[in-house]
C-alpha cells in the first residue's frame, strides 16, 4: 500500500503515527512518503520566506530534513527517524542547531553537504510546495493526515501508538474504515 503523510516534527500525534507505522511495517509492506505540512504559522506570507537565523523550531526541522533529502531517500528517511526520537523520546530542542547536527551525524549524513545545504531557501520553498499542494489536493488542514493509495484523505489523531502486537489489526481496522468502507467523516472518542 503506497501512503503519503503529512507531518509536522512539532506534531506529537505525528510521531505517534509514525511509531505505528513502522510496527505495521513488520506484517504488511507499506510504501511511505512523508511530507513537511506547518501547524505553527503565525504569519503564511512571512513563514515560508524566513532565512534560517529568524525561522521557527518547526521550519528549522522541516529545512533540515530537505537538507537531508538531498542525500537522498534512505538518508532522509534514516535522519527523519532520528530527529523524531530525538524529539519524541529524548525531548530534544526540534530547532537548535545542536540536535539537528547530532541527528544528522546519528543518522549517517554527509555533514559539511548537510550544513551547505541547510541554509540554501530552496529548502523553506521545497517544504512550502508540500504544504500548499497538501492544502489544494487534498484540503489537508491539520497533522498528521494520510493519503491511502492517492484516493482518501484522512486526518487521524491517536491517543497512543498501538501496541507492536496490535499495531497491525488496528492497521487493517483503519484502512478497511478509511479506504474500503469509507462512509464516515469522523470518528472520536467523547472520553
Amino acid at each position: 500500500m503506497q501512503i503519503e503523510i503529512y507531518f509536522s516534527y512539532a506534531c506529537r500525534e505525528s510521531y505517534l503515527v509514525y511509531t505505528w507505522l513502522n510496527a505495521v511495517k513488520n506484517g504488511q509492506p507499506l510504501d511511505i512518503t512523508w511530507r513537511p505540512f506547518a501547524i505553527q504559522m503565525d504569519d503564511p506570507n512571512e513563514y515560508w520566506n524566513q532565512p534560517w537565523s529568524t525561522a521557527n523550531s518547526e521550519l528549522r526541522g522541516f529545512i533540515a530534513a530537505e537538507a537531508a533529502r538531498r542525500q537522498g531517500a534512505e538518508a532522509f528517511l534514516r535522519f527523519h527517524e532520528a530527529l523524531e526520537g530525538a524529539v519524541h523520546e529524548q525531548f530534544l530542542e526540534l530547532g537548535e542547531e545542536s540536535t539537528l547536527i547530532a541527528v544528522t551525524e546519528q543518522a549517517g549524513l554527509d555533514m559539511d553537504r548537510f550544513q551547505a545545504d541547510w541554509h540554501d531557501p530552496q529548502l523553506a520553498q521545497a517544504a512550502k510546495h508540500s504544504h500548499m499542494q497538501a492544502v489544494e489536493q487534498w484540503k489537508v488542514f491539520g497533522t498528521p493526515t494520510l493519503i491511502l493509495d492517492n484516493k482518501h484523505s484522512i486526518h487521524l489523531e491517536l491517543k497512543e501508538s498501538p501496541a507492536e502486537v496490535d499495531a497491525l489489526e488496528t492497521f487493517h481496522a483503519f484502512e478497511t474504515l478509511a479506504s474500503r468502507l469509507p462512509y464516515s467523516r469522523q470518528l472520536r472518542l467523547t472520553d
